[in-house]
């Protein structure tokens, strides 16, 4: 075999052995380019995407619309556009449409457009016969081999080789957003077998769809008791165009696109009224067609989630016992702290209150997911339990949140308590299914019953103020209030 066929089957086995490999996309361009700056002395390789919500070229690795100082963004679709009519035997070299049909002339055409240096040579990225894209080479003078026939047939083969490689992992791409967003669905339906609470679920169902539609800020809004939209998830919105759409939507028409396609909003409701809205919104980026059934479909999703939790809160108005962790709810809570302050005061007997909060919950959740985070609450409640006596008397405040009532305790003995409560939970291997073994930590603020104190509340008001000045100083500590705390 002679050396100049040895060339192109050496080229092509690059190629191959490039595409062949598992890696990040990154990796994939990269090692390209570097069998290209062997072969063709290039310096530089790209593969860009059209993409149809912003009209332009996008880089195929980062995330942001194709444009180099050395090209205007118009001469680039124009090569793209270009392409449209022949793209499985076309290639531009130099802004010369060139063909692999007449395969006799091909030499000397390749030959008669090249320059000293600066070359720059397209080929489609191809599916189905459309081109969705460009692959991009740049490159000085290359030997006489590279510019034969053979090799540019070659040539053409290892670029279409490429261009299925792309097509592939563009595919995958989108495998997986459809697996994320069943994911998503799925667990947004799941929040409603362990949580009832809207100020629970709603920033979880928030959080869930942000990371979802990352392109795009995500707001999620309720009805007051006055019909008026209020937002509940996140902080804030200063989107004036959000606010003037969501007096749009009706049952009639639930969603509201903008004009400029860049903000949506759509309604969250029952089958009588619209109870809220979710609101996408981005400075950049349109919703596609496909961005818009998505979410509509999680809004949809959410709607039910929403419904059944005000089913169960309505149902479970009169319960004692939260559905989770099987500790006293926030209603018993407040049933029993009235009772409890009620007989100290009484019997002039001590009374304290301790509250807790599991260090960055949150964190748990982001990184593991709410099936770990709520494993973790029902662990956390049972040193609790474990830890007190009969008639302690301890609740769930409300999310990672446990308050403690501790009858005829004084203030030393429950701060010995609530040491010996951090310290049982920091030492707690907590057994999470599919995951294995996690630890947390626990901050905590203990407070003494004082007669002056015009209502029940106060007393655990005052531990809370104790509690934050725990995870203030640092957290996983134990802080007995003072006045000096306001």
């Amino acid at each position: 075999m002679s050396g100049f066929k040895k060339l192109e089957l050496d080229f092509l086995w690059e190629i191959s052995n490039v595409l062949t490999k598992n890696g990040s996309e990154e990796d994939f361009v990269l090692s390209l380019k570097s069998v290209f700056e062997k072969y063709l002395n290039a310096q530089n390789f790209g593969v860009f995407i059209w993409d149809e919500r912003a009209s332009r070229l996008r880089d195929f690795v980062k995330d942001w619309i194709f444009v180099d100082k050395n090209k205007q963004q118009e001469k680039i679709d124009e090569i793209y556009a270009s392409l449209q009519n022949s793209p499985e035997k076309s290639f531009i070299l130099n802004g010369k449409v060139l063909g692999f049909s007449q395969l006799r002339d091909l030499e000397a055409n390749f030959s008669n457009c090249m320059q000293e240096e600066n070359n720059l040579l397209y080929f489609p990225v191809i599916n189905e016969k459309k081109v969705l894209g460009l692959i991009e080479l740049e490159f000085g003078e290359v030997i006489h081999e590279v510019k034969s026939r053979d090799f540019l047939i070659s040539l053409g083969i290892g670029a279409s080789q490429i261009s299925a490689a792309v097509i592939n992992k563009i595919l995958n791409r989108k495998m997986l957003v459809n697996i994320n967003f069943h994911n998503v669905m799925k667990n947004i339906a799941k929040l409603i077998e362990t949580q009832y609470d809207l100020t629970y679920i709603l920033p979880i169902i928030g959080e869930m769809v942000d990371k979802f539609a990352a392109d795009h800020l995500i707001y999620i809004f309720m009805k007051d008791e006055e019909e008026k939209f209020k937002l509940v998830w996140p902080a804030n919105c200063h989107d004036e165009k959000i606010f003037a759409m969501l007096g749009k939507l009706s049952l009639q028409k639930p969603y509201a696109i903008s004009s400029g396609g860049k903000t949506g909003v759509w309604a969250l409701q029952n089958e009588q009224e619209i109870i809220g809205a979710l609101a996408a919104s981005s400075t950049s980026e349109k919703l596609c067609t496909k961005d818009a059934e998505y979410l509509s479909l999680l809004t949809r999703q959410a709607s039910i989630t929403i419904e059944k939790a005000n089913s169960y809160a309505q149902m479970l108005q009169y319960a004692t016992l939260d559905a989770l962790t099987g500790l006293n709810n926030r209603r018993q809570f407040e049933t029993r702290l009235s009772q409890e302050t009620a007989t100290a005061k009484r019997k002039n007997k001590p009374l304290c209150c301790i509250m807790l909060d599991i260090d960055h919950f949150k964190k748990v959740n982001d990184t593991y997911g709410h099936a770990a985070g709520d494993c973790v609450l029902k662990n956390v409640a049972n040193v609790i339990a474990n830890e007190l006596r009969e008639y302690d008397i301890a609740s769930r405040y409300g999310g990672e949140e446990f308050c403690i009532l501790l009858p005829d305790t004084k203030i030393e003995e429950a701060e010995f308590v609530a040491k010996r409560l951090r310290a049982a939970v920091e030492k707690t291997d907590i057994d999470v299914p599919d995951l294995g073994v996690l630890n947390v930590t626990i901050s905590v603020g203990v407070s003494k019953f004082e007669k002056n104190y015009e209502n029940p509340e106060i007393l655990h008001q005052k531990a809370d103020i104790a509690l934050y000045e725990a995870k203030h100083g640092g957290r996983n500590r134990v802080v007995v209030y003072n006045s000096a705390m306001g």
